[in-house]
C-alpha cells in the first residue's frame, strides 16, 4: 500500500510493513494523532432518544473547535423539492436559531448539508431549471441570513447516474457555487470513493464547477466484496490509499481535498451477503452485539491487520467496527500522502474519535 515513508508524531519512521508496530509506539504524553490536519465532521437527523442526539454532547469537548461541524438541514424529496429538517419537527441535529448558535460556539465553521440519498431524488432536482433555482434561493437564503460558512452538498446514489444526470448535477452546482461566493461563502460537495476514471462521475470535472472543497468518502469498501467472500472491512489501508492518491491525481491542489474516514461499525452474513448488510452502526448499538468484549486483549485479537478495525464473527453474522485506533491508523495512512484535511462521518452514539 505505501510507497512513501511518513513520521507518526515524529518518533518512528513507518512503512506499510511497520505501520501497527510504529502507530503503538507512539508514547503518552506525544502530539494529537490529528495533528497538523483540519478536522470535520457530520452528524445527522434523529428523534428524540435516537443514539445520534448525542453528537451534541460530543462536539461539545471541542474535538473540532477549529475545524467544522456539518449538520444535516435539508433533504431533497423524490419530486426535486428541498425540505428544511428543523429542531420544531422534533429533530436532534437539524435547523433552529440555536442550533447553530451551539455550532459556531464550537467550531471555525459550518457546512449544513443537502442531503440526497436516491437517484430519483436528484434526477428530480438537477434536471429542472425551476427545481435548481428554487434549491439554490432556498439553501442560500438560510445560510446567508444565518452566517454559516458554506454549504455541504452530498447527492449519493452515484453508480445509477446517467451522463446527463451528472452533467445536469455540475449545473447545479455551478449554479449554487455561483450564489454562495457572490456571499464570502463556500462549497463543499461529497464524493463518492473511486480509484479510476468512470462515467458516471468525475473529480476534476465537479471541481471545475467552482466547488471549494471536494469531500470524498473513503469508506463501505464492503460493499465490493466479492461474492461468497468475507466481507472486506469498511475502510482497508490498501484501498485507502489508492482512493487518496487517485483523487489527488484529479485534485491536486491540497488545500481543496478533504478525505473522508470512518467512525462506525457494520454487521453481515459470513460469508457476505450485500443485500444484508446492517451499515452505520453507532457504537453505543455495536456494543450490544453477540460476542462484543471490551477487553483490551481480546480487542486487539480481533484487530485486522489490513485495515486496523475490530472484526469477529457470532452465530454466522461478521461484525466490523473502527475503534480509536483504527482511525488513527488511518489518519497516519493520510497524513503520509500529504493529506491535510479530514472529514469523519459520523458523531453520536458514542462514536470513537482519534487519541489525543
Amino acid at each position: 500500500m505505501f510507497r512513501h515513508a511518513f513520521t507518526v508524531t515524529g518518533v518512528v519512521a513507518c512503512t506499510v510493513t511497520t505501520l501497527l508496530a510504529c502507530t503503538a509506539a507512539t508514547p503518552a504524553g506525544s502530539r494529537s494523532a490529528a495533528a497538523d490536519v483540519q478536522l470535520q465532521t457530520w452528524l445527522y437527523p434523529g428523534s428524540p432518544g435516537d443514539s445520534t442526539c448525542t453528537a451534541q454532547s460530543e462536539y461539545a469537548d471541542d474535538r473540532v473547535k477549529d475545524g467544522a461541524l456539518n449538520p444535516e438541514y435539508w433533504t431533497i424529496g423524490e419530486d426535486g423539492s428541498v425540505t428544511l429538517e428543523t429542531t420544531a419537527d422534533g429533530l436532534c441535529n437539524t435547523y433552529s436559531p440555536a442550533n447553530v448558535a451551539d455550532l459556531k460556539a464550537h467550531s471555525a465553521a459550518q457546512y449544513p448539508t443537502l442531503s440526497g440519498m436516491t437517484t430519483a431524488a436528484v434526477h428530480a432536482l438537477v434536471k429542472s431549471k425551476s427545481a435548481r433555482t428554487a434549491a439554490v434561493t432556498k439553501v442560500t437564503s438560510l445560510v446567508n441570513d444565518a452566517g454559516l460558512s458554506g454549504v455541504d452538498v452530498d447527492m449519493e446514489d452515484y453508480w445509477s447516474w446517467s451522463t446527463a444526470d451528472f452533467a445536469n448535477y455540475k449545473t447545479f452546482l455551478r449554479q449554487l457555487a455561483t450564489a454562495l461566493h457572490t456571499n464570502g461563502k463556500r462549497l463543499q460537495v461529497d464524493a463518492p470513493a473511486m480509484t479510476e476514471d468512470a462515467a458516471f462521475y468525475d473529480y476534476a470535472e465537479v471541481v471545475a464547477t467552482g466547488v471549494d472543497d471536494l469531500v470524498i468518502m473513503a469508506y463501505d469498501e464492503e460493499f465490493d466484496t466479492a461474492a461468497g467472500a468475507r466481507c472486506l472491512p469498511i475502510s482497508p489501508y490498501d484501498w485507502l490509499k489508492k482512493v487518496t492518491t487517485y483523487a489527488q491525481s484529479k485534485v491536486p491542489d491540497p488545500d481543496r481535498l478533504i478525505m473522508g474516514l470512518p467512525s462506525y461499525g457494520y454487521s453481515a452474513p459470513d460469508p457476505c451477503d450485500l443485500n444484508s448488510v446492517t451499515g452505520n452502526i453507532q457504537f453505543s448499538e455495536m456494543k450490544k452485539s453477540p460476542g462484543f468484549s471490551s477487553d483490551p486483549a481480546t480487542v486487539e485479537s480481533r484487530r485486522d491487520a489490513s485495515s486496523g478495525e475490530i472484526r469477529w464473527t457470532s452465530g454466522g453474522v461478521l461484525y466490523d467496527y473502527v475503534d480509536s485506533i483504527a482511525m488513527d491508523r488511518k489518519l497516519a495512512v493520510l497524513k503520509g500522502l500529504g493529506v491535510t484535511k479530514v472529514s469523519v462521518w459520523s458523531l453520536g452514539g458514542g462514536n470513537p474519535w482519534f487519541t489525543d
